[in-house]
């Protein structure tokens, strides 16, 4: 899903399954997200493969969250953060501003473990998971609900529900809620 945001255009997916390189990323993008779901399991030549092919794709910033899917970050996490070359930044519990755009992740694979408070002023929230009640197929988790409506950021990014279509859900002076899955598109390519 394109977005532009101060100067910048940004991409942002999840829900490949490894079907990555059906994704046609646009040529103007600067900014890319992945919302996790990027592969399949626990091969580490799958999530390989997967950083080669977003680390070559050109761009300022790349950004990648996991997803319940990748399950290697989990199982194995040291060993699957020595997989991610350099110009890839992995965001969880942690966040960057780059060119004065904040950006944040919190661990939702699909649902939080815990309650989070999130920074205040952030431009993007990036989850897998979708919070409850936006966008989430009645599959949404409350806290991450809470935690957005506390801080309010302008957008939140998130996969894992895959509907028909991508769904973008506007709040007039709260955040944007974008389900950016790709699922279905890259299964009927």
């Amino acid at each position: 899903m394109m977005i532009s945001y101060k100067g910048h255009t940004i991409f942002a997916f999840a829900d490949t399954h490894g079907m990555y390189r059906r994704l046609e990323v646009p040529a103007e993008v600067d900014i890319l997200i992945c919302a996790g779901d990027a592969c399949e399991g626990f091969d580490p030549v799958d999530l390989k493969d997967f950083f080669a092919w977003y680390a070559a794709i050109p761009a300022a910033l790349r950004i990648f969250v996991a997803g319940n899917h990748d399950m290697i970050i989990d199982a194995q996490p040291d060993y699957a953060r020595s997989l991610i070359p350099e110009g890839i930044v992995f965001l969880e519990n942690s966040g960057i501003d780059f060119d004065g755009i904040t950006f944040f992740s919190v661990p939702a694979r699909p649902y939080l473990k815990e309650s989070v408070t999130l920074p205040s002023d952030l431009d993007f929230l990036i989850t897998h998971g979708p919070a409850y009640g936006h966008l989430d197929c009645e599959e949404g988790d409350k806290q991450l609900f809470l935690s957005i409506t506390a801080a309010h950021p302008r957008y939140h990014i998130f996969g894992h529900v895959h509907p028909e279509g991508l769904k973008t859900q506007s709040i007039p002076g709260s955040t944007s809620y974008m389900n950016v899955a790709y699922f279905e598109a890259l299964r009927a390519h």
